[in-house]
């Protein structure tokens, strides 16, 4: 029979390792509940920023693309009309030609006269604005369909000196060559108390020494632009409600989703809270760009108002507000959905901990009994060999057998201590950190976990299971034969504002060149070439900045050549720029890794080489030294 302190001592180590056990689960429990609920709490509130912050950055790239389409076709509008006035004149020249070569040897020249004056009076072009004139180079007018009367009169025995001066211009600019531009100011048949800006194109025709021409003023072309542009921007859509809207100055919709909204007056639109949006959408605009929040009229998807937050940017030149924006309804949407899934993670958490707080008591509870047998053994073996002992000497050894019992008991104790001692203070220790740091300091959750993984550790009977992951982002990668010169005019339309903004002249050296490869990804490679080139040319204290791009074939390969002249990269670092991390700028402004994936792109991706040098060079007589970065790809097919 054991003593009453022994069946205690067996209970204690039986017991309390279930106890700690269950208790500290039910404690992890607990803070694992606090901890989830502020982690929700943290989640939503930075998804709610990155959302609007990831929206307004959307919207405001969608403008500045809208707008730089704008600026692009505004400054290259002249010579669209260039353009199209010569080929117009080309053409009627052509007819001319033809007309001549076929009756020249069997009609006279009155006769092919009528015949060329005929077939061009009736034409007109540019909505009934453009028609066709013949002077000879002595002054008199063969054809203006406009003015009839003019015809066969000599124009130098006018009295309007402007319009012999417009036509000497134009006599001296056919002698030096066989066709030119000549741009004047020039009254409109409606509008005769203003000049407007016109440019007109002349061809000599060398048989009769003639000369034809068309025109046309700039603003009617501008006119015509503008149509075209609106056109097109009352088509973009993207998202569910994403449209590009336009108002100019007197608070006229020139672009908007909702077709009965376009060319209608709204100065006086005003949203439910008295907020007056087309003023403030025009104010904006003046004054340059930035965000507006009001409940807008029409969300298209509901056809009902919704709280909207809009980019406005002003294209001064044709006093026009362009403008987009994102119903903030739904952020409450996604941090619904988001909040439900993280509700769903922690109930599959708290379940998985339960699980495991059971598996691991039971652990417990069967090593305790089965330990707590094995103690009862050895106690029952270990007592009866002292009574055994107790008998054969009862008076001569009865204290020796009692030192000899406590210290067989002892021995068994400290035994037993010393299996137990570790385990059970490494769980005391947690269990109490634990407690003192949720009491004084908010606890990670990584800190719990740890805690965990140690007691599981300890007892060796809990399998860890961490799992530690990182997810990377690799864009869809895209095998296609594209053209060189064409990459790089795409690059250009990226970054020529930024060069032109720095005053940064491009050299260009284009050839038509096809290539297979990865077209953004070598896209991405030249933009930060041109980037890092530019960084330096912004330090550079030479009045001319220069970046040269030379595309140059050589068998079944191509190299490219980007060079400029801010003076080179430094001897010291030359080696290193390619290593990742390296950088020479602050840490605000890089990391390094942008030449390091450059060269991953060019050698692992695309197959070819990069390397980076220095060089001197001459430009115009001036000498210059630069950085050259030098690329080699390999030509997989040609296209004529």
């Amino acid at each position: 029979m054991l003593s009453k302190k022994e069946i205690k001592l067996i209970n204690f180590i039986k017991y309390t390792p279930i106890l700690i056990v269950i208790f500290i689960c039910i404690s992890i429990t607990f803070l694992l509940y606090i901890d989830k609920n502020i982690v929700l709490q943290k989640d939503l509130k930075i998804l709610q920023k990155e959302y609007l912050d990831k929206n307004k950055e959307m919207i405001k790239d969608e403008v500045n693309k809208v707008y730089d389409y704008i600026s692009h076709k505004k400054l290259n509008s002249e010579e669209e009309l260039k353009k199209d006035i010569k080929n117009r004149v080309l053409e009627a020249h052509s007819v001319m030609t033809y007309i001549y070569e076929k009756y020249k040897n069997i009609e006279t020249k009155e006769q092919i006269t009528n015949r060329i004056k005929d077939s061009l009076r009736e034409l007109k072009f540019n909505d009934n604005r453009g028609y066709f004139y013949i002077y000879s180079m002595d002054g008199y007018n063969i054809l203006h369909p406009l003015l009839p009367n003019l015809e066969n009169r000599n124009i130098l025995n006018f009295k309007n000196e402007k319009v012999k001066e417009v036509f000497l211009n134009i006599k001296k600019d056919l002698e030096i060559k066989d066709e030119s531009y000549t741009n004047l100011f020039w009254e409109k048949p409606e509008d005769l108390s203003k000049e407007y800006k016109k440019i007109t194109f002349n061809k000599i025709f060398e048989p009769y020494n003639w000369h034809i021409g068309t025109g046309e003023y700039v603003e009617d072309f501008e006119n015509k632009l503008k149509e075209e542009i609106l056109d097109y921007l009352n088509s973009i859509r993207y998202s569910k409600n994403g449209y590009i809207l336009v108002v100019d100055s007197k608070g006229t919709y020139l672009s908007h989703i909702q077709k009965t909204y376009i060319k209608a007056n709204r100065i006086d639109l005003k949203d439910e809270n008295g907020f007056m949006i087309t003023k403030e959408i025009i104010k904006l605009g003046q004054i340059g760009e930035g965000f507006l929040k009001y409940v807008g009229t029409i969300k298209p998807e509901t056809n009902l108002p919704a709280e909207k937050i809009t980019y406005v940017k002003g294209f001064k030149d044709w006093d026009w507000a362009i403008g987009t924006g994102f119903y903030t309804d739904e952020l409450d949407e996604q941090i619904k959905v988001k909040e439900q899934e993280f509700k769903e993670e922690y109930f599959n958490n708290l379940i998985n901990l339960l699980v495991m707080s059971s598996i691991l008591t039971l652990v417990f509870l069967f090593l305790s009994f089965y330990l707590s047998k094995k103690l009862q053994k050895r106690f029952y073996k270990y007592k009866q060999q002292v009574l055994t002992h107790i008998k054969k000497d009862k008076q001569k050894d009865v204290i020796l057998a009692n030192q000899s019992k406590m210290a067989s008991m002892g021995e068994m104790l400290a035994n037993i201590a010393h299996q137990w001692r570790q385990p059970l203070s490494s769980i005391s220790t947690i269990s109490t950190g634990l407690k003192v740091k949720l009491e004084y300091s908010d606890v990670e959750k990584q800190e719990i976990i740890s805690s965990m993984d140690m007691i599981s550790t300890t007892t060796k009977y809990l399998s860890q299971t961490i799992d530690d992951f990182r997810d990377y982002f690799n864009p869809n990668k895209e095998l296609s034969n594209f053209n060189l010169k064409n990459l790089f005019i795409n690059v250009f339309d990226l970054v020529e504002k930024q060069l032109n903004k720095n005053e940064i002249i491009l050299i260009k050296n284009l050839q038509d060149v096809y290539i297979n490869g990865y077209k953004n990804e070598l896209l991405q490679v030249i933009i930060n070439i041109l980037n890092n080139s530019k960084d330096q040319l912004e330090k550079n204290q030479n009045q001319n900045k220069y970046i040269f791009i030379e595309i140059k074939k050589e068998e079944n390969r191509v190299k490219l050549f980007i060079k400029d002249n801010a003076g080179g990269i430094p001897e010291n670092i030359i080696d290193k720029i390619f290593e990742p991390y390296f950088t020479t700028k602050f840490k605000s402004k890089g990391t390094g890794i942008g030449l390091y994936m450059s060269k991953e792109i060019i050698e692992k991706h695309m197959k070819g080489e990069i390397i980076a040098y220095n060089k001197s060079f001459i430009h115009e007589n001036i000498s210059y030294e630069g950085a050259v970065f030098e690329i080699t790809l390999f030509i997989e097919l040609e296209k004529s």
